[in-house]
């Protein structure tokens, strides 16, 4: 906050940047996370095959 507004972005201007990241924020976090729980759970499906050729 304290760059932007040395850059001459208005105070205004900071609280609806603030506003709209935060939603955005949260939609990059749930692709993260839902990205994380394909990958592990592909890795989960590939071990369980390779214990099942092993035994």
């Amino acid at each position: 906050m304290i760059v932007m507004a040395q850059v001459g972005i208005p105070p205004d201007g900071l609280a609806i940047i603030l506003g709209v990241d935060r939603i955005l924020d949260m939609g990059r976090t749930v692709t993260n996370v839902m990205g994380d729980v394909v990958c592990a759970g592909y890795i989960e499906e590939f071990e369980r095959k390779e214990d099942a050729k092993r035994a």
